[in-house]
């Protein structure tokens, strides 16, 4: 290993929250240096920012150029490796190697790397983009019985359902108190339970979708990373495009804006506009409470008065 390893302040932050993640942290030298003996790779630049859940940085080995990715153990990563190796480089990096006991992968490394969120194009380019990734990562279907498998999107979505009901006890008032309508946290949690077991079609999702987990490549214009994955609706993915891609609910017509990006996607995608609309609304509530509870009461009701908006797309 020919660079020290350094760990970025948003993954220090995030992990130095628990005993176990200070413990992690405190190994994580080791795990790297382990990765770079195992196969004979060297550190080849500083780790990328921003993620939360994972050492990432790039590195070289007899093989060329690539990168490493040491992750905190945690329940979303788990089929993270799985997926890459299903998907087989279509529309997401490919897995080089793995070592499941110490959560580490070697990746393919795009080039030159620039997340979609950075292009600095309009966001129909954005959202073309998106389509034509999530069309390929859905051409693989799921895998058949014997072969890999992952969680069921029903079984994650029923435990966010009871999740989010304990949050609406613990925080009912204070929301409504914010101005939150106690209905759409209703509805939210209904279309939770509800739209997995209502899907025409099943496909391994990305689980992230988001604009930040796209990024240029070489080979390919845009490759997808950081999966976490299920077996579900595709309807699913979509949405983490449509709402970050320069967050369009701060603007005066966000609900004509979300509108014609949902009615966009799903025209190409060949999936119902309020399908993915309902699960608009499903993960802003979800989302909306877990911030109101874990981080700031007031930032999750704004995150929560999205899915208002949303739902006026549904019938």
């Amino acid at each position: 290993m020919s660079e020290p390893v350094v760990v970025h302040g948003y993954l220090r932050k995030a992990r130095e929250t628990s005993i176990e993640g200070l413990a992690w942290l405190d190994r994580l030298p080791d795990l790297v240096e382990e990765a770079c003996r195992r196969w004979d790779i060297e550190i080849a630049g500083p780790p990328y920012e921003g993620g939360v859940c994972g050492w990432v940085a790039p590195v070289r080995g007899a093989g060329g150029d690539a990168v490493l990715k040491v992750s905190w153990p945690h329940t979303e990563a788990a089929t993270e490796a799985v997926a890459l190796g299903w998907w087989g480089g279509v529309g997401a990096v490919r897995l080089l190697a793995e070592d499941r006991d110490s959560w580490t992968m070697l990746l393919e490394r795009c080039t030159p790397g620039t997340p979609l969120r950075d292009a600095g194009r309009p966001n129909r380019h954005g959202l073309a983009v998106g389509a034509e990734v999530l069309k390929e990562l859905w051409s693989k279907g799921v895998p058949p019985g014997g072969e890999p498998c992952f969680v069921a999107m029903a079984h994650v979505c029923d435990e966010w359902a009871e999740d989010a009901e304990r949050r609406v006890a613990q925080l009912g008032a204070a929301l409504r108190a914010l101005g939150t309508d106690p209905s759409i946290l209703t509805l939210g949690i209904e279309l939770l339970r509800l739209l997995p077991r209502s899907a025409e079609r099943q496909v391994v999702v990305h689980g992230d979708f988001n604009p930040g987990n796209l990024l240029a490549a070489s080979r390919a214009p845009y490759l997808a990373v950081d999966p976490k994955p299920m077996v579900g609706d595709p309807a699913y993915d979509p949405w983490s495009l449509v709402a970050q891609l320069d967050w369009p609910f701060r603007l005066p017509d966000a609900g004509s804006v979300v509108s014609r990006r949902i009615r966009w996607l799903a025209e190409r995608l060949d999936l119902p506009a309020e399908r993915i609309a309902a699960w608009g609304v499903a993960r802003d509530v979800q989302g909306g409470l877990w911030m109101a509870t874990e981080r700031n009461t007031a930032v999750g009701a704004r995150w929560i008065r999205s899915a208002t908006i949303t739902a006026s797309m549904l019938s």
